[in-house]
């Protein structure tokens, strides 16, 4: 007898499971259970479309878990984000299926779910096939990096050029005037050098008439020479302090933005797929890019396609008679309702 029980219990225990898996599913596919566990035929059609709905689900809590993982390190966060978006995809879907009556059918009503589901689909596309193709974007990513942060110190550079431009004018200017006056007072020494040595245009030896004249104008040069190097060191120091702290603010920005380039986000490896577009000359990954984008966007179409093509049963039969009975029972109800209180105001 101990035996015949430990069968029993252990035949029973299947069929619970089985139950449990079956409601499960029905909760899915949002079917009522009242209704749904007396149709046999209707039974297993909803296990499909909830099994439809479970796989849905899953996908879009991949999805937005990858999602949330391109812009997070931390699992609690990325995973618990997931599922919680997952959840509300879930619930969409869960909304468009049980409006789809296929007693009352509405073209419109219809492609307006479809359109919905297929906005969906191509947003939870896109973090699939960033993972299916990220040993590439990996690869890519470094490079694009490195053409933002030289784009980065492009940018900052023009920002101070125009004043830059300025100082390296002014201080060209300077150079140009001090070479200016060190070639004259060269050119005047020279000609007071040949004057005395009896080479220069007089022809006569040593320190006399020209000779002194000319003494006398490098001595002028050289004095207006020194006048202007003094005058101009403390211009040129200025302008070397300022140009080395234009510098300095352009390498602390750039260095700051290179901090940022962490290579995660999800649009960062959004732009490195289309810089892999961009180079490849065959258009193989673009191709396949389309085609998987257009596989998996129909995921999300999987709940809708199976309950409008799914013929309509004893399940939906009972579901509009027991509304129908709803609706009239409401309907007394509020008659009773009214006659009671109209009793009472007489």
């Amino acid at each position: 007898m101990a035996e015949n029980s430990i069968d029993t219990k252990q035949k029973k225990e299947p069929d619970s499971e089985s139950d449990q898996m079956s409601e499960v599913l029905w909760w899915f596919s949002t079917a009522i259970k009242e209704l749904i566990e007396v149709c046999t035929v209707d039974r297993n059609r909803y296990k499909i479309l909830g099994s439809a709905m479970l796989f849905t689900w899953l996908y879009a809590t991949l999805a937005w878990g990858y999602f949330w993982s391109t812009n997070s390190d931390s699992p609690f966060l990325f995973v618990s984000l997931g599922i919680f978006m997952g959840g509300f995809v879930l619930s969409i879907d869960r909304v468009l299926v049980s409006s789809i009556n296929k007693k009352r059918t509405n073209i419109v009503a219809i492609a307006l779910r479809v359109v919905m589901a297929l906005c969906i689909g191509a947003f939870l596309a896109q973090p699939i096939i960033l993972f299916i193709f990220s040993s590439d974007i990996d690869r890519e990513v470094p490079i694009l990096l490195d053409k933002k942060l030289a784009e980065k110190k492009i940018e900052v550079e023009q920002v101070y050029q125009s004043r830059k431009d300025e100082l390296l004018a002014n201080k060209k200017k300077l150079d140009d005037e001090l070479k200016e006056k060190s070639e004259l007072a060269i050119e005047k020494q020279n000609d007071y050098l040949k004057e005395i040595d009896g080479t220069g245009g007089s022809g006569k030896f040593g320190i006399a008439g020209i000779a002194k004249a000319k003494q006398n104008g490098y001595m002028i040069a050289k004095d207006n020479l020194d006048k202007m190097q003094k005058d101009s060191k403390t211009e040129l120091e200025k302008i070397t302090k300022e140009l080395d702290e234009i510098n300095a603010k352009v390498t602390k920005s750039v260095s700051d933005f290179e901090k940022t380039l962490d290579g995660k986000g999800f649009l960062i490896k959004k732009e490195a797929l289309q810089s892999l577009f961009d180079k490849d000359k065959t258009h193989g990954l673009q191709n396949q890019y389309y085609l998987l984008m257009v596989i998996l966007t129909l995921f999300e179409l999987i709940p809708i396609i199976s309950k409008l093509f799914m013929s309509s049963g004893a399940y939906d039969t009972k579901v509009a008679l027991r509304e129908d009975f709803e609706m009239k029972v409401a309907t007394l109800e509020s008659e009773k309702e009214f006659k009671e209180k109209e009793r009472e105001l007489i």
